[in-house]
């Protein structure tokens, strides 16, 4: 299939176009995960992989050989539509929410019945970060309690250093927020939505099934900011004051004086999915039993609802792009060892909260002690195009940002900023569960600044794809693939940053006073995800 050039260590954009259109094409069934499409991914994965040379890189199998497949349980839970749906009122107010109109809810247990209550407290973001000097739970007792919180973090006026300024923080977290009320012996979590936002009174949800329990939080929602109102009691104030009031330094938590007591029934589903592991062994025999560990994520959204005749959502750049480029570096780093070995990660189940990644920090066949950095590509701007910049996420947190520099000068890159920082991609990505647990890790991407073009162009585009195609079954090859000049020059980039980081005498680690700074022994082995 592929056309290799003389030098069997180039990386050509012929290589990652045939990789890509066939990886992203209707063959694979848009790789949903526990499906015959999943099969069809990770056997071709794993044919290519044997074929580099690499060596199986998951955990050994029952007859003591080593596999290549991580097997990731996941439970997912759907709505039981036979059954009601309870979300009554008692205590200063009582009455109904309307489920689907007011209220949405998403059993976050293992049982298929949820039956809880508590009284509702209104939490500001739902943030504790002493290192922001912030406490929105300071003289609050949650548990027995329902908090309610806002999305996101404070934008404080005129701050640029609390929660990082303009760039998401990893306080801002969706999964760690609701981890922290857990912590905290809440029975369930509510998130302020805009009236209108609810399509039905429940939600799917998804997660690791050794996760799971049912003593903590056992649902997981939304209320409607105009149902909100009509419960904060007289003395509080309008919401919109109330909301500002979570904005500034000193908020505390407010309980609403009124109980909610939720009652719905769910149907559990258990999906066996699996992560593909491949590895290069280092030739360092006091470096060795270190890894860097390269990840993208070969799921997509699979066979859905259809949009203009087309029903397959085949994730050419979201992670087609990411994978390809992976497969194109693991046939050069096979054929070209380093000191650390590599460890070459294809994640299952990203789009469902980043549970193959979570599944592999916690349960995976390397320790997180013995991995020395992770770079994760799942970016999709080198599609667009060579450019005259690198713009990596993550660097101004550990010393992986000097590394970068060093490489992009070699490149005849700038380093640039996160173009995009309000998104919080670093935590929206499989890095996030390496840096979560400790280990160094980089969001790997060019920046936007575009040879032959311009910045405007770039972003045009992004917005393009983000409003028509992102998660949609026009991300195909066709469609997104415009330059894959841009995906040769995003694979030697990384090529570059690998090489350097696996032979370095000294692993990457944290920045003092840096979000993620934390001892590489304290990594989560419970719960994990949460």
């Amino acid at each position: 299939m592929l056309g290799q050039a003389p030098d069997s260590l180039a990386i050509t954009t012929r290589e990652l176009a045939a990789r890509l259109r066939f990886f992203s094409s209707d063959l694979f069934e848009g790789r949903y995960p526990g499906t015959r499409g999943e099969a069809l991914t990770t056997g071709y994965l794993v044919s290519e992989l044997q074929s580099f040379g690499l060596r199986p890189g998951a955990a050994s199998t029952a007859n003591g050989t080593a596999g290549w497949l991580q097997p990731v349980q996941l439970l997912v839970q759907r709505p039981d539509s036979g059954s009601p749906v309870e979300a009554r009122l008692t205590g200063r107010i009582s009455g109904q929410l309307a489920p689907g109109k007011e209220v949405t809810f998403a059993n976050t247990g293992r049982s298929p019945n949820v039956s809880t209550a508590g009284e509702l407290v209104f939490v500001g973001y739902g943030i504790d970060a002493p290192m922001y000097r912030w406490n929105d739970f300071a003289g609050i007792n949650l548990r027995g309690k329902i908090a309610i919180m806002i999305f996101g973090e404070p934008t404080v006026e005129g701050d640029t250093l609390r929660f990082n300024g303009v760039r998401a923080s990893r306080f801002s977290w969706l999964t760690d927020k609701v981890a922290e009320m857990d912590r905290r012996g809440a029975v369930g979590v509510l998130l302020i939505r805009p009236d209108g936002s609810f399509q039905s009174p429940f939600r799917v949800s998804r997660y690791l099934a050794s996760d799971v329990r049912d003593d903590g939080i056992r649902f997981f929602g939304g209320l409607t900011d105009s149902a909100l109102a009509r419960l904060l009691p007289p003395k509080s104030g309008s919401l919109e004051k109330l909301l500002k009031a979570a904005d500034r330094p000193g908020f505390r938590s407010l309980p609403l004086g009124v109980n909610l007591a939720v009652r719905f029934r769910t149907e559990p589903t258990l999906v066996t999915s699996h992560n593909v592991i491949g590895t290069v062994p280092g030739t360092d025999s006091s470096l060795a039993s270190q890894h860097v560990v390269l990840s993208a994520h070969w799921d997509a959204y699979g066979i859905g609802k259809p949009v203009k005749g087309d029903s397959i959502y085949n994730g050419a750049l979201d992670d087609g792009s990411g994978v390809t480029a992976m497969l194109a570096l693991a046939r050069v780093f096979a054929a070209h060892p380093q000191r650390r070995s590599l460890t070459f990660l294809f994640t299952t189940a990203e789009e469902w909260g980043l549970l193959g990644a979570h599944a592999f920090v916690c349960a995976g066949p390397v320790p997180m002690e013995r991995v020395a950095a992770n770079l994760n590509l799942d970016d999709g701007l080198e599609l667009l195009g060579p450019k005259r910049d690198a713009a990596p996420l993550g660097v101004e947190l550990s010393t992986l940002g000097q590394t970068i520099q060093q490489v992009a000068v070699k490149s005849g890159l700038r380093v640039s900023p996160d173009p995009y920082p309000a998104e919080g991609y670093f935590l929206r990505a499989d890095n996030y569960p390496f840096a979560r647990a400790g280990v160094p890790a980089l969001y790997m991407a060019l920046g936007t600044d575009a040879v032959g073009s311009s910045r405007q162009y770039v972003d045009a585009k992004v917005k393009e794809y983000l409003e028509r195609d992102y998660h949609q079954p026009s991300d195909e090859y066709e469609t997104v693939a415009l330059n894959l000049e841009g995906s040769r020059q995003y694979a030697e980039f990384v090529r570059g940053v690998t090489t350097t980081v696996a032979n370095e005498e000294r692993a990457p680690s944290w920045l003092p006073g840096g979000e993620f700074e934390r001892p590489r022994k304290q990594v989560a082995t419970t719960r994990c995800a949460r």
